[in-house]
């Protein structure tokens, strides 16, 4: 009884005579002839891609290269680093094995 009522609804809903016609009755966008392109947005479409492009490589080189250049600072600090510590652990041999007076 249950599944009949569903199947009743959704055939009514296919076969509604109201709908068919709404769809059969919706307004069309009437035949003129397209728009001209006005310069400035033509620019664009004709140049649209390439300017993204550019842009995009441009950044990812930028990007590149300042990755790259964070890279050697910090291996720069890190040797800078290490020269200063070993020049401090022989300061400390130095002391420690000289004879105290």
């Amino acid at each position: 009884m249950f599944q009949a009522r569903i199947i009743c609804r959704t055939t009514r809903r296919m076969v509604n005579p109201q709908w068919q016609r709404g769809l059969a009755e919706a307004p069309r966008a009437p035949m003129n002839h397209p728009k001209p392109v006005s310069p400035h947005i033509g620019i664009y479409k004709d140049f649209g891609r390439p300017f993204v492009k550019v842009f995009l490589m441009a950044m990812c080189t930028y990007q590149g290269f300042y990755w790259l250049w964070l890279k050697m600072e910090l291996d720069e600090k890190k040797r800078e680093k290490a020269a200063e510590i070993s020049l401090l652990q022989d300061e400390v041999k130095k002391l420690t094995t000289e004879p105290s007076i």
